[in-house]
């Protein structure tokens, strides 16, 4: 009866201690590139960031342009461990062939910034904003959309099972349309 009590004990503590870290970010593979108000890690490949996060992270699979791969730069939040911001910024490679050779003048480059963050960063501030309109991504999720038409763009905010998603489309397109529909087929991807 002793040995029975020691084992789930002992299982109960391993259990526990491997919960515990479940919910704060793991910092053993990252290194520190700014430590200010957040600590910004450098950016980091998916499977080191899938490892470091306290929560899953889906990617788009579906970005409106070629695109190089991106890589995840990672904020602890207010330097706190357990709220998280991951980032990526997929880039258009179709601009390359645009580039002239010495040229100070070069051609804007179309980019998709994806942020998943695992508490409420902004997302309640921004639906009391008069720039940002409801709309429904999909599945009867409402986000927010603002057009940032000086720079070609949009931003998508959502909120959903406890985790806030913003997608901002820059350098792309001024039609208010094709922003939206775009921004909605990137959501839906994820």
């Amino acid at each position: 009866m002793l040995k029975k009590g020691v084992l789930v004990t002992l299982i109960f503590l391993i259990l526990s201690a491997c919960s515990s870290n479940s919910s704060a970010l793991e910092t053993d593979n990252l290194i520190v590139e700014k430590d200010d108000i957040n600590i910004n890690y450098e950016a980091v490949e998916k499977d080191i960031a899938a490892e470091a996060v306290p929560f899953k992270i889906k990617y788009p699979t579906y970005i409106p342009f070629d695109s190089e791969e991106a890589k995840v730069v990672i904020t602890a939040w207010e330097k706190d461990k357990e709220k998280v911001v991951a980032s990526l910024t997929y880039a258009s490679t179709e601009e390359d062939a645009k580039w002239k050779k010495d040229s100070f003048v070069q051609p804007v480059i179309p980019h998709v910034r994806y942020t998943i963050a695992n508490f409420d960063r902004y997302f309640s501030r921004y639906a009391n904003k008069s720039e940002y309109r409801e709309i429904e991504i999909s599945n009867n999720t409402k986000g927010l959309i603002q057009y940032i038409l000086e720079s070609n763009g949009a931003a998508l905010h959502w909120f959903h099972e406890g985790k806030e998603y913003n997608i901002v489309l820059r350098n792309f397109n001024n039609d208010k349309e094709k922003l939206k529909k775009e921004l909605i087929k990137i959501a839906d991807s994820i």
